[in-house]
């Protein structure tokens, strides 16, 4: 009995391997070295157009490694894939017989078969092998299709992430280039930056490596940088900067007219995504709302009706339909990513662009100058040991300082960090339901008040969360809604002639809305010592937008160039400004889709509870009319209709979570914004089945 497990058991572990391989270095080498050893050789000569891809889509492997790789894994699909059919096919010889398995062949495939030549054995291998070699064949076809498409899906993302992130790439450049620095060195400041910067100083990094490893010059990189990038306004940027370098032409006159060019296509680029999601919310209504509901409901009609469904119907409630809203969330947080341009987390940043991880856990032995005895100076060794000492105290510090912060300043600290309320909320309601276990369990086990009890506590944990996350995001706001205020002061007070320490110093006396308190967190900052780059990089590190991280970037990265900021300033003001009324009219458009999605949800419901609690109680039990003759319509008995009932009911729980998580990922670009779109589609769904279904309140 276990024997027959074993071919599955090994085909899951294969893909456990797989799947483990993203996120371990060790499996990532162990399938590597695999993988070439077989199929090293399977492509020795490379396709232009995938190596393009490739290259592209920023994929860092060598294209006969990623074409060994493919041939695994499809080899790993199509083994995987001939399990499956195995199964199924034993499935099949089980519920129809092998005789009921030949009679729905076609009769073309079973003639040329002489009556008795195959034995009863040799039909079930027949059948075995049939579909183990029709499900291998196909699924080695689909990974292997599938997995060479991928990198031009990628280039393609990529592409819109840079198409987003060039007029904040080119303003930060422009500002640099205004300040005095040569384009090599622009071009090393923005590949430091490239977790502020996005994909675009992702490209240009690419070509500052160019330059720092193999010694390519300026011009050439600038061209390989244009022949590379899957983006074409990059591609005509660099090719015009490649002329731009050759001829001599004004660099920051160039960079200001690409600026403003740039600026002016940043609506068009956002129009573009907005088509995408518009697409993206009608096939979600109609595929996973309109099409789900159609499948359930005419799966119950058949059921009760033609034959027992519930195990279809169930496959779609707690299987298909979750994972068709999981793709639809994975796809929608790939779409707008390029709105964001840069990524969620500047982890290893400062504010100035330098690698604060690197050179805080840099321990290279350091010399320095120490008194001799003759009262001259000596060079003294350092082995950064007492450095490495003093770090780790400093870090442990700064965890014991951030837990001490959170029990004494616990609201502040969750403004602060929202998902913080979830180290409180989890425990209290998994300890709800171990408390109402009892009652569960009281007379047998329960699944309608189990439900119950899960509900409330779901309900409590997105409910908490989104309060706490609606309160920090509307802070956030504010907060960038008063940065362009108070850039435009400090550019005026800094073309006044006015230093950016006492600009500081005069903005922070007057009314900046909610940036108040931080200008004067910041002038503190320099009062106790802290440079204005400083201070400016810790207002970063409280408040961690991207918006923030950007203008904050920008402006220490042109103090570094020049003492005259104003144009950079100002020029960080516009963009401010500007991905404000993008963001705002981006949330306009998606405001009609987030309500067509709402109404979707409803009618979802309504159709449910409307089956659940008007269709189903009115029909007759099939088992008490044997007599009537009503038992060739009705095929279903009252234990089947309240399995229905129940799955209906776990239908449109999961629908209402998943929908109003999906709704907040298409409105805002973030499955956090979900929580509260979740909490009140799921609320109301479980106030109509209350209302309608007669089910009550645990206690």
């Amino acid at each position: 009995m276990v024997l027959e497990f074993v071919p599955l058991g090994l085909a899951l572990a294969l893909v456990a391997v797989l799947a483990l391989e993203p996120a371990s270095r060790t499996v990532e080498i162990a399938v590597t070295s695999v993988a070439y050893r077989l199929f090293g050789d399977a492509e020795a000569s490379a396709d232009d157009r995938r190596q393009r891809a490739l290259r592209s889509a920023g994929i860092g492997t060598p294209y006969r490694i990623y074409a060994a790789k493919t041939y695994l894994y499809g080899t790993v699909g199509g083994f995987v894939g001939a399990v499956v059919g195995a199964y199924v096919g034993a499935f099949l010889i089980q519920v129809l017989g092998v005789e009921g398995f030949s009679n729905r062949v076609p009769s073309g495939f079973a003639d040329p078969v002489p009556e008795g030549f195959l034995t009863l054995a040799a039909k079930q291998a027949a059948i075995l092998g049939g579909t183990a070699l029709l499900l291998g064949v196909l699924s080695f076809f689909v990974v292997y299709f599938v997995r060479w498409q991928l990198p031009s899906f990628q280039a393609d993302t990529r592409r819109r992430q840079i198409d987003a992130s060039m007029p904040r790439m080119v303003a930060f450049i422009y500002a640099l280039a205004r300040g005095g620095m040569s384009i090599p060195d622009v071009m090393e400041s923005l590949a430091r930056n490239e977790g502020v910067f996005g994909a675009g100083a992702e490209e240009m990094a690419v070509g500052v490596r160019d330059m720092d490893l193999f010694g390519t010059d300026v011009v050439t990189a600038v061209r390989q940088t244009s022949r590379r990038t899957p983006s074409e306004n990059l591609r005509n940027f660099m090719q015009n900067l490649s002329s731009v370098l050759q001829s001599g032409r004004n660099f920051a006159e160039f960079l200001g007219q690409e600026y403003r060019r740039y600026r002016e296509q940043a609506e068009e680029q956002q129009e573009e995504i907005l088509e995408l999601l518009a697409t993206a919310a009608e096939v979600y209504v109609t595929v996973v709302v309109a099409g789900m509901l159609f499948l359930i409901t005419i799966l119950f009609v058949i059921g009760i009706t033609s034959g027992d469904t519930l195990v279809l119907v169930q496959l779609i409630t707690y299987a298909v339909l979750p994972a068709t809203n999981v793709v639809f969330v994975a796809y929608l947080a790939e779409v707008t990513q390029p709105l964001k341009a840069t990524r969620d987390t500047g982890d290893g940043l400062d504010a100035g662009g330098t690698n604060v991880r690197a050179d805080r856990l840099s321990l290279e032995p350091t010399t320095s100058a120490a008194v001799a005895a003759d009262g001259g100076l000596s060079t003294v060794a350092f082995d950064g040991t007492d450095d490495a000492a003093n770090r780790r105290r400093l870090a442990w510090f700064k965890r014991v300082e951030q837990v001490r912060r959170s029990l004494t300043s616990p609201i502040d600290e969750l403004v602060v960090r929202p998902e913080l309320i979830l180290f409180v909320t989890v425990p209290l309601a998994v300890g709800y339901v171990l408390l109402r276990l009892p009652g569960v369990f009281g007379a047998g086990f329960d699944l309608r008040v189990f439900d119950d009890v899960l509900v409330h506590a779901t309900l409590f944990v997105l409910a908490t969360y989104a309060v706490v996350y609606e309160v920090s995001r509307r802070r956030l706001e504010r907060l960038e809604g008063s940065l362009p205020d108070l850039l435009e002061r400090l550019a005026s007070l800094n073309e006044a002639g006015v230093s950016i320490v006492s600009s500081l110093d005069r903005v922070r006396r007057t009314d900046i809305g909610e940036l108040d308190e931080e200008a004067e967190r910041i002038w503190r900052d320099i009062q106790w010592g802290a440079t204005v780059e400083q201070a400016l990089a810790r207002f970063q590190q409280r408040v961690e937008t991207p918006s923030v991280t950007r203008t904050v970037t920008l402006i220490n990265n042109a103090m570094r160039a020049s003492n005259e900021i104003a144009p950079v300033v100002r020029i960080a003001a516009e963009q401010a400004r500007s991905d404000r009324q993008l963001k705002r009219q981006r949330r306009q458009e998606m405001l009609t889709y987030l309500v067509v999605i709402y109404v979707a949800f409803i009618v979802f419901v309504v159709v449910i509870a409307a089956i659940d609690t008007v269709l189903i109680p009115n029909l007759p039990d099939a088992s008490n009319l044997p007599e009537t003759g009503a038992t060739g319509f009705l095929q279903v008995s009252n234990e089947g209709t309240e399995s229905y009932r129940l799955t209906f009911f776990h239908a449109a729980l999961i629908q209402s979570t998943l929908s109003g998580l999906v709704g907040g990922q298409m409105g805002n670009g973030s499955i956090k914004d979900g929580a509260k779109h979740a909490t009140v589609m799921l609320a109301i769904t479980y106030t109509v089945f209350l209302l309608f279904s007669g089910l009550q309140f645990v206690g």
